[in-house]
């Protein structure tokens, strides 16, 4: 039998004309690269579609500990939720995770936007449904990609809680009591419905300063802003546990440059658009 070297082969072939010319070479890379380039925003778009769904799997559980396990043992009561003003100290935290010392200033989930804080888990695993939840990777959206302000460190954390939830004693003063509902027991929640109060979210990171995230419908406008990360939109928990992703369409929400929209720590929502109105009306129920 004969046999045919590599030699042979190549011979042969270009005997018989079946190999590529560069020409034909350079059509199959553009071709190729035309594929990709078609291709890659379609993979951009699955990979924030999964880590959407991702985000309402993490709110869902933050969700479930916080209005079913924790109020269980805690007499339908809701963790507290503290503002800025509201916190402990990295030692003080630190103190109670080692044994050493009560928490002061207990809540939901404890921290402030600053690089000893919001770059540590040890201020979310003081939190009050830590323990039910005992994983820190549910208070980071997947999709939030920023850093600790002032630092090259990632955050922990990108979940804030309605700051008409739980409201601690000592964050009162930073919510309008006198016209909203203060939500405290899931009692309460009879005043407006389970379902049509929001309970979490992801915050803009450049609003989040703390779990206690304000929309106050009695206000002009935003005080803290809710995230874009999956394409312009977010993940929001509400109080009887179902979630969902709405889209943002407020350039006043939508715009990366916070510090030029804010007068007087509100920003006006833009004329024509009802992102404030719709959200602002399902964080509270108005008494006035």
């Amino acid at each position: 039998m004969q046999t045919l070297n590599l030699n042979d082969l190549r011979t042969s072939a270009k005997a018989d004309g079946k190999g590529f010319t560069l020409i034909e070479l350079l059509v199959v890379i553009a071709i190729i690269a035309i594929l990709a380039a078609l291709l890659l925003p379609a993979l951009a778009t699955a990979k924030l579609q999964a880590q959407g769904s991702q985000c309402l799997s993490d709110l869902k559980q933050l969700s479930l500990a916080a209005m079913s396990l924790y109020t269980a043992d805690n007499k339908g009561y809701m963790p507290p939720n503290g503002s800025d003003s509201y916190q402990p100290t990295l030692d003080q935290v630190l103190a109670f995770l080692g044994g050493t010392g009560p928490m002061p200033d207990p809540q939901w989930c404890p921290g402030r936007e600053d690089e000893s804080q919001m770059s540590s888990n040890v201020f979310i695993m003081a939190g009050l449904i830590y323990p039910y939840v005992k994983t820190d990777k549910v208070y980071l959206c997947p999709a939030d990609r920023t850093l600790v302000p002032g630092s090259r460190l990632p955050k922990t954390r990108s979940m804030s809680m309605n700051s008409f939830m739980g409201t601690a004693a000592q964050s009162l003063g930073n919510v309008n009591t006198s016209e909203c509902h203060i939500y405290t027991k899931e009692t309460d929640l009879n005043i407006g419905g389970a379902a049509n109060l929001w309970l979490l979210m992801d915050e803009n990171p450049f609003s989040i300063n703390d779990g206690f995230m304000i929309i106050d419908p009695t206000k002009d406008g935003w005080i803290d802003w809710p995230a874009t990360y999956h394409l312009k939109a977010n993940g929001i928990s509400f109080a009887d546990g179902h979630c969902l992703i709405h889209k943002w369409r407020d350039p006043a929400v939508l715009n990366d440059d916070k510090e030029t929209t804010s007068s007087g720590g509100v920003t006006q929502p833009t004329p024509g658009y009802t992102d404030f109105q719709w959200i602002s009306s399902l964080s509270t129920a108005v008494t006035r």
